[in-house]
């Protein structure tokens, strides 16, 4: 195995419009000594017509399509990614992100012993516009003394493509959720960072994100019903792995932002998992809490029967 090889794994479903600009970038890396494995999900536009034109004009990339007896999704293109991946170092991405020019070197002169190193990103609204001067933006630095503790109460940012892993280190925990549409990062690396305890912190943009296509939390954010379940799944594996107060409060806390968005949408089937999950997990876990959810649950129930008085649960949903 080439021990300086970056393996870059690029999932890609319907992004021909898009993926130019994403492997462009990738081209134009002062790291040179990567190769980009493309997994195609099932395309119906020109995705796999455009992609092939960089594989014929460059052999650093790969394009793969996915096997009929894998689940359809991004997360069984990365798993099959990952298997025909040669690196000593993996890069997760997306078929419609873009990386700054130093992105891979800055990552691997930093690396060193550490399991992952992870950077900044930046968002941006459909349409790039070489944004790559605000590198070293000192607004949203990244830090953390307990990094599994931040990442599991939302305080520590890692999305699926910010960090480089060792192949090595990364390895142990996957593969990636299959039977999840939402939230499979986090439960991967809620199930890393549980353990792995060496990495390294680049506080530059080095990714730019790109929002506002009709994305999966999107969907979700919709009709919360689309990932209700996946949602649940990351937060189970969350608590099996550590049940304390404070990481409890604030699974507590995100799943009654669900339940209020789902109050909203009057999607009862997933509010109901809402209530199934708090009552499970033991969430709340003291009288104070219990009472809340007795009250929370009173007026629910009222809030179903008459189909109004959603803003009571504004003050009832607070901690």
């Amino acid at each position: 195995m080439n021990s300086k090889l970056i393996s870059i794994i690029i999932p890609i479903y319907n992004r021909a419009h898009l993926i130019r600009e994403t492997l462009d970038s990738i081209i134009a890396q002062t790291y040179s000594n990567w190769e980009c494995i493309i997994v195609d999900d099932g395309s119906t536009d020109d995705s796999r017509v455009v992609t092939l034109e960089y594989v014929e004009a460059d052999d650093r990339f790969t394009f793969y399509d996915r096997p009929d007896d894998k689940l359809k999704g991004p997360s069984s293109c990365r798993n099959y990614g990952f298997t025909c991946s040669k690196g000593y170092y993996i890069q997760f991405f997306d078929s419609d992100d873009i990386m700054h020019p130093n992105h891979l070197k800055y990552k691997i002169e930093s690396i060193g012993n550490a399991d992952f190193v992870v950077c900044k990103l930046k968002e941006f609204n459909i349409k790039f516009n070489n944004e790559f001067n605000v590198i070293n933006d000192k607004e949203n630095n990244i830090y953390t003394e307990s990094i599994f503790e931040d990442f599991v109460m939302e305080i520590f940012p890692m999305m699926m493509v910010m960090p480089m892993w060792k192949r090595k280190s990364i390895s142990p925990y996957m593969p990636i959720r299959e039977d999840m549409n939402l939230l499979e990062d986090h439960e991967l690396f809620a199930r890393a960072l549980f353990e792995l305890k060496e990495y390294v912190i680049i506080n530059k943009t080095l990714i730019f994100y790109r929002v506002g296509l009709n994305s999966l939390i999107d969907s979700f954010l919709k009709d919360i019903e689309f990932g209700i379940r996946s949602f649940i799944e990351a937060k189970k594996t969350v608590l099996s792995l550590i049940n304390s107060k404070k990481v409890k409060i604030s699974v507590l806390k995100s799943v009654l932002f669900l339940f209020r968005l789902g109050v909203a949408q009057k999607k009862y089937k997933g509010c109901q998992i809402c209530l199934d999950f708090i009552k499970s997990e033991n969430l709340c876990y003291n009288f104070q809490l219990k009472i809340k959810l007795i009250r929370i649950v009173f007026f629910y129930t009222i809030f179903k029967f008459f189909g109004r008085g959603e803003t009571r649960f504004k003050r009832l949903l607070k901690f």
